[in-house]
């Protein structure tokens, strides 16, 4: 796993969610030690500062704005390879990373492959890891000129 870590940030105003003013909200996700963080933090004018913070499911409202962001946006997965045993390493890794069927992680792969599977930069960091420590060349991408894209909730 790669000890590097990735991480993406954003700011933006919202409603306070003690007393519904307008605060400024950081948040953002990262990759440490091969698992996702995620943080919120508020810091309202009227009633102070208020922070959240957990590992590996997203908040949706969050991941989403990271997606959507100019600077941050969607990454991609990439990987080169395209043998047999490439493919069923992918496949395998897929679907133990992400808890698909096997149906579904053929149709993952096809998305990896056709460049279509998107998600936040850390995210596509995490599953390029554990492909690289599966054996498998793997990267992740940022899509260019950060063009939103839904991508696929990963864990």
């Amino acid at each position: 796993m790669s000890e590097d870590m990735v991480a993406e940030y954003l700011r933006w105003m919202a409603a306070c969610p003690r007393c519904g003013g307008r605060a400024a909200t950081t948040g953002g996700q990262a990759l440490v030690s091969g698992r996702l963080e995620w943080s919120l933090e508020t810091a309202c004018p009227a009633c102070g500062g208020l922070a959240v913070c957990g590992r590996d499911d997203t908040p949706a409202e969050l991941r989403e704005r990271l997606l959507a962001d100019g600077e941050c946006g969607p990454a991609v997965l990439e990987v080169p390879g395209s043998g047999t045993t490439v493919v069923v390493t992918v496949m395998k890794v897929l679907r133990a990373e992400l808890g698909l069927r096997l149906s579904d992680a053929r149709a993952v792969v096809e998305e990896v492959r056709s460049g279509g599977f998107t998600g936040t930069m850390p995210e596509m960091a995490r599953l390029a890891d554990v492909l690289r420590a599966a054996g498998v060349e793997a990267r992740a991408v940022r899509v260019a000129g950060g063009t939103p894209a839904e991508g696929r909730p990963v864990p």
